[in-house]
């Protein structure tokens, strides 16, 4: 735990809690949780410096791709603004390919901070 306290930006801290949190096959995509919880189906992770992101191992290719498009686009982490505290601009879209007929998708957002400073998020598809 000493080695998470140790990071110096967002983006190190996504990837940590991405390593703490799931197992990946070889081609980086999860296959299963470390500890309690369900295998999401993807996760986002923002930080200033920009995204990351990651599926279930069992998500059918032209899924993924079309996700991954969107997800390329998405602007990092707001820390200030108009922006802080709303979800990513592209979430919704993202929400209705793997469920178009989903009123009320069930995504889970965390922020990831450091000595207080929210330095980054994670939004978890379930």
């Amino acid at each position: 735990m000493d080695e998470y306290l140790k990071l110096k930006t967002g983006l190190e801290m996504i990837l940590k809690t991405f390593e703490m949190r799931y197992e990946y096959d070889g081609s980086g995509r999860l296959f299963d949780v470390l500890g309690d919880g369900i295998l999401p189906q993807f996760v986002l992770g923002r930080a200033v410096e920009g995204c990351v992101w990651r599926f279930r191992v069992d998500l059918e290719s032209h899924l993924v791709n079309r996700i991954a498009r969107l997800a390329a686009r998405e602007p990092g982490f707001p820390i200030a603004g108009k922006t802080q505290g709303r979800p990513p601009e592209r979430l919704a879209a993202i929400e209705r390919l793997f469920s178009p007929e989903a009123v009320n998708f069930d995504t889970r957002h965390e922020v990831l901070t450091q000595n207080g400073v929210s330095i980054a998020e994670i939004w978890t598809l379930p």
